[in-house]
């Protein structure tokens, strides 16, 4: 799989709404149940919309308030580890060889 339709492919994923935009409710949505909250925090949501905040400065490349695909796609290529930054998106190779496995096994079959 090239990066670029990795890219693409990830981006369409976290476009939630299918608008062609990274929102940040959209990125709020995807990354709060990545984070610990301890019962005794007021707002156990700050530290996500901390880090959406972070994530927004690092990837809004043009800073216009949503992240569209070219500036997700810049972001991915100065740093390939926010492919997945909002969540597993992308199977391993495991994942991918099985299916190969099954979908080609079916075809000889037939």
């Amino acid at each position: 799989m090239s990066l670029f339709s990795a890219d693409s492919d990830c981006f369409n994923v976290y476009d939630l709404n299918g608008d062609k935009y990274i929102a940040r409710e959209e990125m709020f949505h995807m990354l709060k149940n990545c984070l610990i909250r301890q019962p005794t925090e007021e707002d156990p949501d700050e530290g996500v919309k901390d880090l959406v905040d972070i994530t927004f400065k690092k990837m809004d490349c043009d800073h216009d308030g949503r992240m569209s695909f070219e500036d997700f796609e810049t972001a991915v290529k100065e740093e390939n580890l926010l492919l997945e930054a909002f969540g597993t998106c992308l199977p391993d190779s495991t994942s991918i060889d099985m299916f190969e496995k099954r979908v080609f096994e079916e075809k000889v079959e037939q």
